[in-house]
């Protein structure tokens, strides 16, 4: 068989009925491009929109130059101990594991407990330092730990996190996903595999033809961190070096006969009846802005350009509004 993208790592998860359970995806140039990124990477999750649901675990890191930078994707059934546990190991399997790494997460409990099972190693033992704190100012102690420990961004380790505190490179990634994860997932996994392709060809081509040692980014933070900059010197096109294939078309593929035997069946769910949503529901403890209308016209709030009377300019309401207002 010929493989598009080799070096890809791919692993799925079947249960007793021999039904699709969960899903690991790191595409090849990902896993090369990875050893140039930063010792930083967040983890997150957002809901599938196709019939089946599910939800999408996504991991990013960020380029030398304070770039996006896609690592791996995950498909399962909800954010759970079991799923997250399943992905870190595949994960732990896909990538060279790197001295000091850090993780970025929300609140998900479950990424907490699967980062402990699967990566020991990114948990720091700050007790020593908190029986300091404790004997210090109990008053203190006492108000800190009233929060899990593992909720401080900055005492759950003692690592470098460069200037990345909070998962929103995960959630924008989530965001550029969002007319994909309307599809079933082999689609949506096409629709990554070509939405890398675009970004690997144009970042690699913009960093071709930088002639500087540092990236563009690099080279307008270094006056204020030096230090930094200089050890990111030409790993920005390192990181894009790899090229994503398209898998073509299905008559094309050469599917070997072992494989065409193995049938996944879809999830056994309940396919819920009417239109799907789309949009997140807002909570009523989330405040919305209000946003008043302005007209194009007379840049007056109120009324748009349609239902506007202060223009010269004829409009097809012209009539009806002027008749409306005669009889007042």
């Amino acid at each position: 068989m010929v493989c598009k993208n080799p070096g890809t790592y791919t692993s799925i998860k079947r249960d007793a009925q021999n039904r699709f359970a969960y899903m690991f995806f790191a595409p090849a140039t990902s896993l090369a491009g990875w050893s140039y990124c930063r010792l930083v990477i967040a983890v997150d999750a957002t809901f599938l929109k196709s019939k089946y649901r599910g939800v999408l675990f996504v991991v990013v890191s960020k380029d030398a130059n304070n770039q996006i930078f896609p690592l791996y994707f995950g498909v399962a059934e909800s954010e759970n101990n079991e799923a997250y546990i399943w992905f870190f190991r595949e994960m732990r399997k896909a990538i060279q594991v790197r001295h000091e790494l850090v993780f970025l997460s929300d609140r998900n409990q479950s990424i907490v407990n699967g980062i402990r099972k699967v990566f020991p190693e990114a948990h720091h033992d700050f007790n020593q330092l908190m029986s300091q704190l404790k004997s210090i100012d109990k008053k203190t102690y006492n108000y800190i730990m009233e929060e899990p420990p593992e909720r401080w961004a900055r005492s759950w380790f003692s690592r470098r996190s460069y200037d990345m505190l909070t998962t929103n490179m995960a959630e924008s990634m989530n965001s550029v996903l969002l007319k994909g994860r309307e599809m079933p997932i082999l689609r949506m996994l096409d629709f990554i595999q070509e939405k890398l392709g675009e970004w690997f060809y144009e970042r690699r081509k913009k960093a071709n033809e930088t002639f500087h040692r540092v990236s563009i980014w690099a080279e307008e933070e270094m006056t204020k961190k030096m230090d930094l900059a200089c050890k990111m010197f030409e790993t920005w096109l390192k990181t894009y070096e790899g090229h994503v294939n398209t898998v073509g078309d299905q008559k094309s593929w050469d599917i070997p006969q072992n494989v065409q035997s193995e049938i996944t069946k879809p999830p056994d769910v309940e396919i819920l009846q009417g239109r799907r949503q789309k949009k997140r529901h807002i909570p009523v403890t989330e405040s919305v802005p209000f946003k008043s209308i302005k007209c194009s016209r007379c840049k007056q709030v109120g009324h748009n350009r349609t239902t506007c009377l202060s223009s010269p300019a004829p409009h097809p309401y012209l009539k009806k509004h002027t008749e409306k207002y005669s009889n007042l």
